[in-house]
């Protein structure tokens, strides 16, 4: 059985029981996550206080990368949990409605994958129990996945041919029109606001880098050595920049500027700024060799993320979920 990826993609994002096919150590939850409390009903089936609780560990490192959880967070998390958990538990049941079922070698693989990352039977068997599951459970939560999958391949999956997509580009030109731009490279001298002389160095340091590039020294190379915006790695290349995009006294120097010629030094607030001016593009329609890859991944993610959004709201309506408090 194939799987698609961009499938899978998008059900990550909606399908608690998806993570648990992947090739990953299984999860240690405490003996709190174990209770068998029934927190919502979906059709009769019961979504417990372990499957929440699982659920939401599984979120929080998504919700709370580098950031602390508040009161409210907690409760918004609890609250999406919920959610993906009946979403889920809604696409199985339709799934099993609509006949599909899980193939087997593909059961096997997926569960040789898991049970590989352990060096042995027992430490597998130790880590399903102390996941809160049994062999059983946890080959019945990989065939739950497949089936789901099955459904998505039959409900979401979009195959776009490149007729589909050179008529949408043909029908919405005016969607792919870029304004005026030019491509640059660009040192940033920042002045250091906690020394007192930190204005007159930053000065200094932008008349040394701006005088070794009039001398004929290479742009990126100084670049590389002076400035300090991020884009020093690629040698100040920032590639290209229309209107709007930058301070306007730049900006104004920028496309004032022939392609190869490099500015004088720019003082702002911040600091100092050298530019030079790589190529100078007028405005113009996007050719549809350069964009049909890009076109066809969005439009691809966008009307699967509608037929999901669609799918889900279907089921909704005519599902019988009980929230139990």
């Amino acid at each position: 059985m194939r799987t698609d990826k961009g499938i899978i993609v998008i059900c990550f994002y909606v399908l608690f029981f998806l993570c648990i096919s992947l090739p990953l150590p299984l999860p240690v939850f405490s003996d709190d996550l174990k209770e068998s409390k029934v927190v919502v009903t979906v059709n009769g089936s019961a979504i417990t206080r372990a499957d929440l609780d699982m659920e939401i560990n599984r979120l929080l490192p998504q919700e709370l990368y580098h950031r602390s959880i508040t009161p409210e967070k907690q409760t918004e998390i609890e609250k999406k949990a919920i959610e993906n958990l009946i979403n889920s538990e809604l696409f199985y049941i339709e799934a099993k409605r609509l006949g599909l079922k899980a193939d087997s070698s593909e059961m096997k693989k997926r569960f040789d994958a898991v049970r590989s990352t352990y060096p042995s039977q027992k430490a597998f068997e130790d880590a399903v129990k102390r996941s809160g599951m049994t062999i059983d459970s946890f080959k019945e939560r990989i065939k739950r996945n497949l089936m789901v999958e099955r459904l998505m391949e039959k409900e979401v999956k979009v195959s776009l041919t490149d007729r589909d997509i050179e008529d949408y580009y043909n029908k919405n030109k005016e969607k792919f029109k870029e304004p005026e731009a030019v491509r640059l490279r660009y040192i940033y001298i920042k002045i250091n606001p906690s020394e007192s002389d930190g204005k007159k160095k930053a000065k200094e340091r932008a008349k040394e880098a701006h005088s070794k590039i009039k001398s004929g020294s290479d742009f990126a190379r100084i670049a590389q050595t002076y400035s300090s915006d991020m884009s020093r790695i690629k040698g100040g290349d920032v590639g290209f920049v229309h209107k709007g995009m930058m301070p306007q006294d730049i900006e104004k120097v920028a496309f004032s500027l022939k392609a190869g010629q490099v500015s004088e030094i720019l003082e702002t607030d911040i600091g100092y700024h050298i530019i030079k001016v790589e190529e100078k593009r007028q405005s113009r329609h996007v050719p549809f060799k350069e964009i049909r890859d890009k076109l066809q991944k969005e439009l691809t993610e966008s009307m699967q993320k509608e037929r999901l959004e669609g799918l889900i709201k279907r089921l909704r309506e005519n599902a019988k979920i009980q929230y139990i408090q």
